[in-house]
């Protein structure tokens, strides 16, 4: 039995028209010899009367706090909707469907609430049912404990869940269903000459997930990765097969890629909404210590960090930008910050093996006139950290300076 995990998110199923372009998607599978697994993601939106926002505020009407067991429970609800939805959508198809919560899909998890580890996967409710010629629709995000409680697996939890079917499921493929017809060399909304990249090895797609590319969350890419499960990166809207996301050999057996792989930038990704501090040691090496030992103490995860004997510099996300200020004026550390800033990440081959890259960077981005605040690189990637404003134009300067739309 030949099987394919089918991952719709919230963007996918929140209308009819929506959902039956889905269901489509389904039937051609199944029509290709598939066995279809759906996993969706749940299709309410703030305003709605089963959104997931909407149900979070009638219980904070009785009550303001909400303790983290009942809330796990009152989140997934969403995804249950969406999975019996789905399965009258395909029912109008033509398909005979079941919808399964998490639980009842086989998925254990660990007991923490809210950003559950999945633990194992029992699939053989799920085989029975494709078995007897059912398409098993599975609620997304959640899965249950071993005593039975439920529990959600945090950010992304769909597409974790896609992916820990299609391992236990020993799947063709999973599909990922978004909105952008696979992994591009940027994001399309900044540079409309972006390239589809039609096959990516799992450690190339692990970096662009892992430099902000949103097309699928970086916890389930790492689960791929480590059990090579392919993945297909597509789009309701479009007939192609997307990006395929799986082992080299498999990519140049396909012809989506020749082992002479001779560019060494492939995609551009990004983060925005980061603050860079820049903190001085005042003469006491000693100091360097107790400043990061001091962020991890606080829970301050960093990024972008250059370490030199009187300074360093490093990145945090906005959000915490008060709380480093605070940290760093109590342990009396000398600092500068700036704000707001976004990485952009140059993703490829080999970099560190071949000269004149970042000489390129530097002169695409003094053309463009603007100023690289920080750097950092890795064998794969070059990323530099800029003013947020200047963000969407040194993508393009980039884009066009590695030739990025003859790519494909």
């Amino acid at each position: 039995m030949r099987i394919v995990v089918q991952k719709f998110g919230g963007t996918s199923v929140h209308t009819r028209e929506l959902r039956q372009k889905a269901a489509t998607k389904v039937k051609e599978a199944y029509e290709e010899g598939f066995a279809p697994v759906v996993v969706v993601s749940a299709m309410g939106r703030k305003g709605a009367p089963y959104a997931t926002d909407t149900l979070i505020a009638l219980a904070q009407e009785e009550f303001p706090e909400i303790d983290a067991r009942n809330l796990d429970l009152l989140l997934s609800c969403g995804e249950i909707i969406s999975s019996v939805i789905m399965v009258q959508a395909l029912r109008r198809v033509g398909l005979r469907a079941v919808a399964l919560t998490g639980g009842q899909a086989g998925i254990i998890t660990n007991k923490s609430f809210g950003d559950a580890t999945v633990l194992r996967v029992e699939p053989d409710r799920i085989t029975k049912y494709l078995k007897d010629g059912y398409v098993a629709v599975v609620a997304g995000f959640q899965g249950v404990t071993e005593d039975g409680e439920i529990t959600t697996l945090g950010r992304g939890g769909s597409d974790t869940t896609a992916v820990v079917l299609g391992v236990a499921l020993q799947a063709d493929y999973v599909d990922i269903f978004t909105d952008v017809e696979g992994v591009m060399t940027a994001d399309p909304r900044i540079v409309p000459e972006a390239q589809i990249l039609k096959g990516l090895t799992y450690t190339e797609a692990a970096e662009i997930v892992q430099q902000g590319a949103k097309v699928i969350h970086h916890k389930a890419m790492d689960v791929a990765r480590e059990y090579r499960v392919p993945i297909r990166v597509r789009s309701l809207n479009d007939e192609g097969k997307g990006t395929l996301i799986c082992d080299i050999q498999t990519l140049v057996r396909e012809g989506l890629r020749v082992l002479s792989h001779e560019r060494p930038v492939y995609s551009i990704a990004y983060r925005r909404g980061l603050a860079q501090f820049r903190a001085s040691f005042g003469g006491q090496p000693e100091l360097k210590l107790r400043l990061f030992q001091a962020l991890a103490e606080h829970g301050v995860s960093i990024d972008l960090i250059n370490l030199f004997p009187e300074s360093t510099a490093f990145v945090v996300d906005e959000k915490v930008k008060e709380k480093v200020q605070t940290i760093l004026s109590r342990e009396g550390f000398l600092f500068e910050m700036t704000s707001p800033c976004a990485k952009v990440s140059l993703v490829g081959s080999g970099m560190a093996d071949r000269p004149g890259v970042m000489s390129q960077v530097v002169e695409a981005l003094r053309d463009a006139g603007i100023e690289i605040l920080q750097t950092s690189d890795s064998h794969v990637t070059i990323s530099c950290l800029v003013a947020e404003k200047d963000m969407e134009q040194a993508i393009r300067a980039l884009h066009r300076k590695f030739q990025l739309d003859e790519l494909c």
